[in-house]
């Protein structure tokens, strides 16, 4: 089937150009799109009926993680992202890309763990070009549009100490990210809640994003904070919100080297946080009105997956790995925790371990720290910090209370947002549902509350993704452009995950095609072989 021809036939185009949608059909063909003006017959073409769906661009994830999955050899780690009709993904955020880093760096082994410790390929490159060759040579599912991260970089040179970087270190180490952007990168990510890019000054990110200027690429950022409160800043509760000061600071930082920023996932962790949304709404529409680029990207779920370190304040991740044996810091961090959860407006029953990465806790995947503490008789507190430790702070989480679900549509809407899924596969942890149904569950947000409108909604998806991040011929339903298309009833499509069930396949969908090749026919995998594109 891989080169066969396809018309799809009588379906409401939607052109993820923001145009009004259309009937009419499509012909597929040597992985190309040809528009048809008139019904037309081909005689080697596989006809599909399209009547009453929807032909569309195929999603684009902006902000995606799986290139460390993409150097695996199961490829089956994609399939839920195919299945919700995602065709090219933004990899290589928060700081982290399989990478960009010293050449026999002794750190590598934190590199590859990285935020995950399974299911991810070993690293036998340094460089972009290497890292290139692998996925040419076997293939992707999806197709990949890279970024270089900094995070990664910077831990090639100390690890995660918080020790600065010498001026030699600084100039090599934009080497390595210049490298990147001249290789192929479509940028530098940040990793600001992560070590070591938590320890970062502002000097040197002004240097990073003055580099990424001059390369004419872009900047995404997971920021310093994303609650009222937290341990990246100096614990003050009665300055300016945390978040605030984060998006104030990034804001900063483009509008004096004039990057292109993507401030990712951008979330208001905690019920006490949610009353700031308008407020940094404002702050990113002011940027926006003064010529400063910024944009933002967002998933649909009220919940995220991350590490479970991202907790701790910053002088605690500066002393890590001993500090954890500290009775002193201990009971210094359990009082900022304490009122730190309290003035965000989180708790222990919000932290749901998703994968504990010890043995210890393993059996408890799934369960929050709260529920733990209840079948273990042990204090929460020290749940936390027996699992940090145990883990060796590579425990990920998966944090509740990142939105209320009514912020959702209003995050939509926005004219600087985007959508993304932040997800990869948990082998023997507890899914992310964005893993399975993010894209789905968007356009039934904007079904059912009408916040955006169908054209409206897909645009966000494609045209705009493809435009933010450069992606030549995709996005858009025009001649010539590759074939990268979703079908789906717009009427039917739903995010079918649940709390009990986080591995749910989407409903509504019907075929999906990356590059020409259908890789979902008759809402079925097809596990045709990896036909996606290393895109530079």
């Amino acid at each position: 089937m891989a080169n066969k021809n396809f018309i799809l036939r009588n379906g409401t185009i939607v052109d993820g150009a923001n145009h009004p949608r259309s009937i009419g059909d499509i012909l597929i063909q040597n992985n190309k799109i040809q528009l048809l003006k008139q019904r037309t017959e081909v005689s080697d073409a596989i006809s599909i009926d399209c009547t009453n769906k929807i032909i569309c661009p195929g999603f684009i994830d902006v902000h995606s993680h799986m290139d460390y999955f993409a150097i695996s050899d199961n490829i089956e780690n994609f399939n839920p992202f195919i299945t919700q009709g995602i065709t090219t993904m933004v990899v290589g955020n928060c700081g982290f890309s399989p990478y960009g880093f010293k050449k026999n760096t002794k750190y590598l082994s934190l590199i590859e763990k990285s935020l995950f410790k399974e299911g991810h390929g070993p690293i036998h490159w340094n460089d972009f070009k290497g890292y290139k060759q692998r996925i040419q040579k076997f293939g992707t599912p999806v197709n990949l549009l890279n970024l270089v991260g900094h995070g990664v970089c910077k831990t090639s040179f100390h690890g995660f100490s918080p020790e600065e970087l010498t001026q030699s270190e600084l100039k090599e180490m934009l080497g390595l990210l210049e490298e990147a952007l001249d290789q192929g990168a479509a940028g530098v990510s940040l990793g600001l809640q992560y070590k070591p890019g938590v320890f970062s000054s502002m000097d040197e990110l002004r240097h990073v994003a003055r580099l990424v200027k001059s390369k004419g690429k872009i900047l995404t950022v997971h920021a310093k904070s994303y609650s009222t409160l937290s341990g990246t800043y100096p614990m003050n509760p009665f300055g300016t919100p945390h978040n605030l000061r984060a998006i104030d600071d990034l804001i900063s930082l483009a509008e004096e080297t004039g990057v292109s920023l993507q401030i990712s996932h951008l979330l208001f962790a905690g019920e006490k946080t949610w009353p700031t949304v308008e407020e940094a709404l404002n702050r990113i529409s002011n940027a926006c009105a003064k010529g400063i680029d910024v944009k933002f990207d967002i998933f649909p779920n009220c919940f995220g997956a991350t590490l479970l370190n991202t907790l701790l304040p910053e002088w605690v991740m500066a002393g890590m790995p001993k500090i954890l044996d500290n009775k002193l810091a201990m009971l210094r961090l359990q009082l900022e925790a304490n009122l730190a959860f309290h003035l965000v407006g989180i708790g222990f029953n919000d932290i749901q371990i998703s994968n504990a990465s010890c043995a210890e806790y393993q059996k408890y995947n799934g369960k929050s720290i709260g529920e733990i503490a209840s079948l273990t008789s042990k204090p929460p507190f020290r749940i936390l910090v027996e699992i940090l430790k145990f883990s060796h702070a590579e425990a990920r989480m998966i944090l509740h209370k990142y939105y209320h679900k009514n912020l959702i549509p209003l995050l939509m809407k926005h004219p600087a947002s985007m959508f993304m899924t932040d997800a990869w596969p948990e082998p023997s942890g507890v899914q992310n549902a964005s893993a399975f149904g993010a894209f789905p569950k968007f356009l039934s947000i904007a079904r059912d509350t009408n916040c955006l409108t169908l054209e409206e909604v897909i645009f966000k998806m494609t045209g705009v993704a493809a435009s933010r991040f450069k992606l030549k011929d995709r996005g858009i339903i025009a001649d010539g452009n590759f074939a990268d298309l979703v079908v789906f009833d717009w009427h039917q499509i739903q995010d079918n995950t649940s709390p009990e069930k986080c591995d749910a396949a989407p409903t509504g969908i019907s075929h999906v095609f990356i590059n020409g090749i259908p890789c979902i026919l008759d809402s079925k995998l097809t596990n045709q072989k990896p036909n996606g594109e290393f895109i530079i």
